[in-house]
Formats: C-alpha cells, sequence, structure tokens
C-alpha cells in the first residue's frame, strides 16, 4: 500500500518505520539533554562553591614536640617507655646511674657536718675567752684600785716622813738633836720614797693585767671572726649539697606533659650525655594544621573563618577555623636564602603559613600528616 505525503507517495512499511525509529530517539535526545543539564548544574554549583573558598594542599598537621633528654651525663639503667606508648606528666621515662652522685652527696654530707662542728667548737673557744678575759680585766681592776689607794697612802706618808726630816734637819743645825735622831729620819725618809715606788708598781702592773685582759677579750673576737668564716663555709656547703640533691634528682627522667611517645632513640644500658635526645613526645591535645596559602588569596581570609579538612589519611571531612594569619612569608625562614647573582628577576608568588585548629569530629591526625583545606573568605 502507498501513504501520499505531500507531493510524494511513501510506501506505508516506510512510513511506519520511519516513526519508530524517531519514538526510539526520543529517549536518548531526554537523556542527553538531561546530561547536559546536570553538567551544567555541576558547574554551575562549582563554580559558586569555589567563589568564595580558597583550595590548598599545600598543609601538614603540626604539633608541640617535646624532646625527652638528660640534663647530666650517665649510663641507663632503666627505660620503660617505647614508641606508641601514653604518658603523664610527672611519670618515670627513664633512670640513670646515680652511685657517683650519691656517694658525692654522702661525702659533701659528712664535710658539712665536721664543719658544723667545728664552728660550735670555735664558738665555745670564743665564749670561754671572753669569760676569762672579763674575769681577769675585772680582778686587774680591783688590783688597781688597791695599788692605787696603796700608792696614795704611800705618798701620804712621804709627805709626813719628809716633814719630818726637815725638823730633824733644822734641830740638828741648831745641835738639838743626836747624830743617831738624824739617822733614824733619814731612813725614814727612804723608807717612805722606796713604799711610794712600790706602790706605784703595783698600779702599773694593774695597768698591765688590764691590757693583758683586754686582749684576751681581743682574741674572743678573732675566735668569733673565725667562727663566722666557717658559717659562711657551712653555708656555702648547704649550698652546693643542695646543687648535689638537683643532680641526684636528674637522674630520673619524668615526663613534663600528657601525650605519646612518637619515637626512642636511647637503648637500656647506653651513656648519654647532657642534652643527648632520648625521647620525642607530643600532646594529642594540642596540635593545628598549618597550610602555606599564596600570598595573592590572603585579601578575603580573616581569622575565625571556617575551614574544610580533608585528612589524607582519613578521607573525611572534618571542621575547623583559621586562628592565625602569618606575619611574614615562608621564604623569610629559609635557612639558605634566594639570592639573585645573575641580575635577572623572576617574580614568584610567595606563601604565607596561616594557622588552623582541628576540631573535635577531625579522627587519625597526626602530627605530618598531609590535609587539604577549603578555606571560607570574606567573598
Amino acid at each position: 500500500m502507498l501513504q501520499t505525503t505531500g507531493n510524494q507517495t511513501i510506501p506505508r512499511e516506510t512510513a511506519a518505520s520511519e516513526t519508530k525509529a524517531r519514538l526510539r530517539l526520543r529517549p536518548l535526545h531526554a537523556a542527553l539533554a538531561a546530561g547536559g543539564l546536570a553538567l551544567v548544574a555541576a558547574g554551575a554549583w562549582w563554580l559558586l562553591d569555589h567563589a568564595g573558598v580558597i583550595v590548598t594542599s599545600d598543609a601538614r598537621v603540626r604539633a608541640r614536640m617535646v624532646t625527652i633528654s638528660s640534663e647530666v651525663a650517665g649510663r641507663i639503667v632503666a627505660l620503660p617507655i617505647a614508641a606508641g606508648d601514653t604518658v603523664k606528666a610527672g611519670h618515670v621515662l627513664a633512670r640513670l646511674d646515680d652511685r657517683e652522685a650519691r656517694l658525692a652527696l654522702d661525702a659533701m654530707t659528712l664535710d658539712l657536718e665536721a664543719l658544723e662542728s667545728r664552728v660550735a667548737s670555735e664558738k665555745v673557744r670564743a665564749r670561754l675567752a671572753r669569760a676569762r678575759g672579763g674575769s681577769r680585766i675585772d680582778g686587774n681592776r680591783s688590783g688597781l684600785a688597791a695599788s692605787e689607794a696603796e700608792a696614795a697612802t704611800a705618798r701620804a706618808r712621804l709627805l709626813a716622813v719628809e716633814a719630818d726630816h726637815a725638823r730633824t734637819v733644822k734641830l740638828q743645825a741648831a745641835g738639838l738633836v743626836t747624830r743617831a735622831a738624824m739617822d733614824r729620819a733619814e731612813a725614814s725618809l727612804e723608807a717612805a720614797r722606796q713604799a711610794v715606788l712600790s706602790a706605784e708598781a703595783a698600779t702599773s702592773r694593774s695597768r698591765a693585767g688590764i691590757a693583758e685582759a683586754h686582749a684576751d677579750a681581743g682574741e674572743a673576737q678573732v675566735i668569733e671572726d673565725n667562727a663566722g668564716r666557717l658559717v659562711l663555709e657551712a653555708r656555702a656547703l648547704r649550698q652546693r649539697i643542695a646543687a648535689q640533691m638537683l643532680t641526684l634528682e636528674q637522674h630520673v627522667i619524668v615526663g613534663s606533659l600528657d601525650g605519646v611517645i612518637d619515637e626512642v632513640f636511647a637503648d637500656q644500658g647506653e651513656h648519654v650525655a647532657p642534652g643527648a635526645r632520648i625521647a620525642l613526645a607530643h600532646d594529642p591535645d594540642d596540635m593545628w594544621i598549618e597550610a602555606n596559602i599564596k600570598e595573592t588569596d590572603l585579601a578575603g581570609v580573616r581569622a575565625g573563618a571556617p575551614v574544610e579538612i580533608r585528612l589524607d589519611a582519613s578521607h573525611e571531612v572534618c571542621r575547623g577555623e583559621v586562628q592565625r594569619i602569618g606575619d611574614a612569608a615562608t621564604s623569610e625562614f629559609a635557612l639558605i636564602p634566594n639570592a639573585n647573582p645573575t641580575g635577572v628577576f623572576t617574580k614568584i608568588t610567595q606563601r604565607v603559613p596561616v594557622r588552623v585548629s582541628i576540631g573535635g569530629d577531625c579522627r587519625q591526625v597526626r602530627p605530618g600528616a598531609m590535609a587539604t583545606l577549603k578555606i571560607r573568605t570574606a567573598r
């Protein structure tokens, strides 16, 4: 049979086949249209999503790494830690051989006891010397008073004898006394003079005794000064003992934080020097991410901006926020400066460190791990 279409006559079978072909193509066209719309929507969403964010993979997890080391030299006799152990602040991490330090402390303690004994002995000597000097001073002062009284009496007697002698001389000149009476008068005068000299000598001896007694008192002061010097030596020795006790305590190495042991660098039986690393630890609650952002992308970054974190270890998205934006580019901290000896300048976009906090929903956070960040900007 024939079917007429316009001015053409088409067989009925051909028209039916063309109609069926067009009907089969309609779902394909619809699928293509839907796919195109999905691509357009995805592109629009990507543009909208990335218009106000900065995406970077130059981000690494950081932590406050603490080096566990010894402040003194010694041989490790106990090392009860291993990599991965959880430790608490104050727990013993290592012990060093402390026998030599303990013996030195015992010797210093004995020296201090001997020095304190000498101080006590010198103080007793000073008290005795002062007491002895005081007694001698008092005794000689009493003797001096008696000698001075005797001297005064002798001088008074001498004056009386001199007067009698003068009268006797006058009477002898007048022929009224005998020669024997004159001799007795001269003998009495000489005896009175000797008595005065003897009394004055006793007074001088008493004064000399007082001077010697004061010298004894001065010796007591010298002894006290020596005791004071020994007291200072004892105080210095106590300070050395305190330092030695601190050195003895430093033979026991304790943890300074609650954290995790990352690596152990020594073994039991090794001899370590002061400052040598024994282990490395970090605090799991004190970690952050440091990202290096291009300086051209920092215009819209603000502290407190939300951040999407995708850790390479977990491939899960967690949350964080910008804590701090660096004040200098990373090139300023390079060990080798970027010199330009040829004179040809090539401008390179610098990167600025940005610190990002890690939210509590982040898992498998390890120091040094890499991450991809999506930082929301003010735009």
